[in-house]
């Protein structure tokens, strides 16, 4: 009897220490997924940051690349963008005609439009001599008035249109005064995209919409 009793006892404990291993491994194998777990969640979340981090990058530099070109443009606008006048070459007779120089095809003056780079209001330096023709007109005419007309192409709003407009107007406006133009000879004023002068939907037509007008009081109206 008491054989079969010690049997028993070492059988329950065999069993017991089998089932304290098999739960101490088993917590053990929860805790182990836990912490892999809570490393991958560590890890998106880094992850997560680092793209965030770049994004906002990405964003300021393409911000401060916007304000750049915005300042160079600025800076290029307040520059003279034409030369000293050469001394004048008109005769008393084109003098004493200033309507018939204006509509001269083989006069310089004829040429009555300033065109534009998409988005910009500087003078280009092939329309300088347009300016200086006109200086010089304008200065050996000291009664004659001119109405600056700036112009866009389709694209934008109608409110940056009218804006642009306005810029590229007064650009030709500064570029005679400092020519010795007087400021009271010249008006400005923006159409926007309202008065095209090619009705088509291209970049050809818009190249051709882009530009700055330069109209004589009492002559082109």
């Amino acid at each position: 009897m008491n054989k079969v009793l010690i049997a028993i006892c070492a059988a329950m404990l065999v069993f017991t220490g089998c089932s304290t291993k098999g739960g101490s491994q088993g917590k053990a194998g929860v805790e182990q997924r836990d912490l892999f777990d809570e490393k991958n969640k560590d890890e998106a979340a880094r992850a997560a940051r680092v793209q965030q981090e770049q994004e906002d990058l990405k964003r300021q530099m393409e911000e401060q690349k916007r304000k750049d070109e915005a300042a160079r443009r600025a800076a290029e606008s307040e520059q003279a963008v034409v030369k000293p006048l050469p001394e004048s070459g008109m005769s008393e007779k084109s003098l004493s005609d200033p309507a018939s120089m204006l509509r001269d095809p083989s006069n310089p003056l004829s040429k009555r439009s300033i065109y534009y780079d998409f988005d910009a209001y500087n003078i280009k330096e092939e329309f300088q001599s347009v300016v200086e023709a006109h200086a010089k007109f304008l200065l050996e005419h000291k009664t004659m008035k001119m109405r600056v007309e700036g112009n866009c192409d389709e694209r934008g709003s109608r409110e940056y249109n009218l804006a642009l407009g306005q810029r590229r107007a007064d650009s030709v406006k500064r570029a005679l005064t400092l020519l010795g133009v007087p400021g009271k000879q010249i008006e400005t004023v923006s159409f926007g995209s309202e008065k095209p002068k090619s009705n088509g939907h291209d970049d050809d037509a818009w190249a051709e919409n882009r530009r700055s007008d330069l109209a004589y009081v009492g002559i082109d109206q």
